[in-house]
Formats: C-alpha cells, sequence, structure tokens
C-alpha cells in the first residue's frame, strides 16, 4: 500500500471519530463520493497483515449498526471481499490475521439476526 492510500485511510478513521452526531446523515452522504477511500479500503481488507485492517472493520462495524442507511450501505459494499478475504487466509491456516474480519462479519449478522427475529 502505499503512502498516500495509507493516509487517506488514517484521515477517514480519524475523521469519524470527531464528528458530531448531527452530522451524520450529510457525512454518509459525502462519503459514496470519495472513490480514492473506497479503492483504498479495498486494499487494506486485502492484505491481511496491515496494521490498519483492525481499526478499519471496527470503523465498518461501527458505521453498520449507527442506524445511518447509507453508512450501513457503504459498510455492505465491502462484504463481499471481505468474506472472500476471510476465506482465503482460514483456508491458508492463518487464522490469527482474520480475526477482525471475523469478527465484523459475526457482529453483522448478529445484528442483522436481531433486526429479522424482533421485527417479525
Amino acid at each position: 500500500m502505499f503512502t498516500s492510500e495509507k493516509g487517506v485511510v488514517e484521515e477517514w478513521l480519524s475523521e469519524f471519530k470527531t464528528l458530531p452526531e448531527t452530522s451524520l446523515p450529510n457525512y454518509a452522504t459525502n462519503l459514496k463520493e470519495k472513490s480514492s477511500l473506497v479503492s483504498s479500503l479495498y486494499k487494506v481488507i486485502q492484505e491481511p497483515q496491515s496494521e490498519l485492517l483492525e481499526p478499519v472493520c471496527h470503523q465498518l462495524f461501527e458505521f453498520y449498526r449507527s442506524g445511518e442507511e447509507q453508512l450501513l450501505r457503504f459498510t455492505l459494499q465491502f462484504l463481499p471481499e471481505l468474506i472472500w478475504c476471510y476465506l482465503a487466509v482460514s483456508a491458508s491456516r492463518n487464522v490469527h490475521s482474520s480475526g477482525c474480519i471475523e469478527a465484523l462479519l459475526l457482529g453483522v449478522y448478529n445484528l442483522v439476526f436481531f433486526f429479522f427475529t424482533n421485527n417479525l
């Protein structure tokens, strides 16, 4: 990963932490327009040894559980790649580097299951 891509991801990680909750809808709408961020996040996900993978997975989970529809959709676009990387890492028996991906996938599954069981 290039330094510029790493900088884009690090900036994204830090800007959400300082965001007031009232700004979430506007932030979420603008997020989908950041194509350099999306491509940089895909590169982080594809590198299981990246030091940014754990904070990225954590932030994607925070987006998913925020209740903001645009943030939820932002997270969902990465699920196929996350599943693919999780399966690839699991097949290589390098389970240590897949823990944060596994936690994110399990968390998303649990939230979906909880939502559907409570809305029946």
